[in-house]
């Protein structure tokens, strides 16, 4: 397989990935919303997300919580859909441009927003787990790793794109 075949596959992924995304904090949402008028909908919000102990001591905390969950998977979907944008805008003849540094850009702060979420979801939830012994269930928080290292690629592309333009002036 070559590198354009693998990247068309990868776009598809990523299109499949992103509706997904969609697909689960509309579920989530219309959960919610379900949920206001019936607290044993919060039981199971989207693939057995139970969120009951939560909503039965604070409906505001239940609604952070739900908030934290939108937020997270809305702003994963926001990366996906940024990603099909940098594949489709792909040039493999010239690679470094400034379309694909800008969306490598906007991809690492979205994953560095995407860490900040998680960071105060779960300092959120550890508390009121501690405190009144609910269930825990934490987000992952290695978003800042994956951050910095896409961060480095667009500043590669960047330099890239400058060795590029330099090299055009001297033809």
């Amino acid at each position: 397989m070559d590198s354009k075949q693998i990247l068309k596959i990868m776009h598809v992924v990523a299109w499949i990935v992103f509706i997904g995304l969609c697909i689960k904090t509309g579920a989530i949402l219309i959960s919610y919303f379900v949920s206001i008028n019936n607290p044993e909908a919060s039981k199971n919000l989207f693939e057995g997300l139970n969120l009951y102990e939560y909503y039965n001591y604070s409906f505001k905390q239940y609604t952070f919580i739900v908030s934290y969950k939108v937020a997270l998977f809305a702003t994963e979907a926001y990366i996906a859909f940024m990603v099909t944008q940098l594949l489709s805008g792909l040039n493999l003849e010239k690679p470094f441009n400034v379309n694909v540094q800008k969306l490598m850009q906007k991809i690492s702060y979205s994953i560095f927003y995407l860490w900040i979420i998680a960071i105060v979801h779960n300092a959120q939830v550890q508390f009121l787990g501690k405190k009144y012994r609910f269930t825990i269930d934490l987000f992952s928080s290695d978003f800042i790793f994956l951050a910095g290292i896409i961060f480095i690629f667009a500043q590669i592309i960047k330099r890239g794109i400058q060795i590029q333009y330099e090299n055009d002036l001297t033809i």
